[in-house]
């Protein structure tokens, strides 16, 4: 069984509950790090061994320099981050450089610093216990992926955020295991220009996508733009009637 915790899965921020990109696997792991992650507690905050990146846009690393921050008088291990080497690259350049916020790379010494930024494995999966992390394609303009997460026969797909992007749907048809898939889809009908403009998925997109996966995949919308959830939920859904199509709010929890 896989545990899956939306702590944000909004596209922006602006009250109503609206929180951005960050879901918890299990207690111990995060995909992303969006405004979503404060959420939690500093016990919650200090059980997070591991933090997964889709890419580095702001509304999905925000929280992670405060994370770091947040724990360093309660953990004696540091914080693991996996991403794309792209991800890691921005990380080193533009986030922790002593400008924007402290080297915690090598704070409080280099051979035992608060965080630790690790590039995913070239050959495999990435495994962290039980659990496994395989990269997916993504178009999203930047070093970006998505991910397959696979733990005990089960499987969920996260797209990251991305435009339409074949290979991706391709891994997905494939899959036998698969339980659901967290698909981002950021603007309604009347905004699908903007959405090639940002290199995002609108309503259509998701629907053409959406119809040729079994009808047992539960599929999870997330990353809806701040004033345009319901009119995206309501165009999905007149669309795909009878399929399990979820809308999320943070805090939520799912089991697969």
């Amino acid at each position: 069984m896989i545990k899956l915790r939306m702590l944000g899965c909004n596209g922006g921020i602006g009250g109503a509950g609206r929180r951005t990109t960050c879901y918890a696997i299990d207690d111990n792991i995060l995909i992303d790090a969006g405004t979503g992650l404060g959420e939690l507690n500093l016990e919650q905050l200090a059980k997070i061994d591991h933090v997964v990146l889709t890419h580095a846009h702001i509304d999905h690393i925000a929280c992670l320099p405060l994370l770091t921050d947040a724990v360093t008088a309660i953990r004696s291990e540091p914080l693991q981050v996996w991403a794309l080497p792209g991800v890691i690259d921005i990380l080193v350049k533009h986030i922790f450089n002593d400008l924007v916020w402290p080297d915690f790379t090598r704070i409080p010494s280099a051979s035992h610093p608060f965080i630790t930024l690790h590039t995913l494995p070239e050959n495999g999966p990435l495994q962290l216990g039980d659990i496994r992390f395989t990269p997916l394609p993504a178009n999203h303009g930047i070093p970006a992926c998505g991910y397959l997460v696979e733990k005990n026969q089960v499987a969920l797909a996260f797209s990251g955020d991305t435009a339409d992007c074949p290979p991706f749907w391709t891994v997905l048809e494939q899959n036998t295991q698969l339980a659901a898939v967290i698909l981002e889809c950021s603007y309604p009908r009347r905004m699908a220009d903007m959405a090639k403009i940002s290199q995002h998925l609108d309503v259509d997109s998701v629907i053409n996508r959406l119809r040729d996966l079994p009808e047992k995949v539960a599929s999870i919308v997330v990353h809806r733009k701040p004033g345009m959830e319901e009119e995206i939920e309501a165009e999905l859904k007149q669309a795909l009637k009878g399929r399990d199509v979820r809308f999320p709010v943070h805090g939520q929890v799912y089991q697969f």
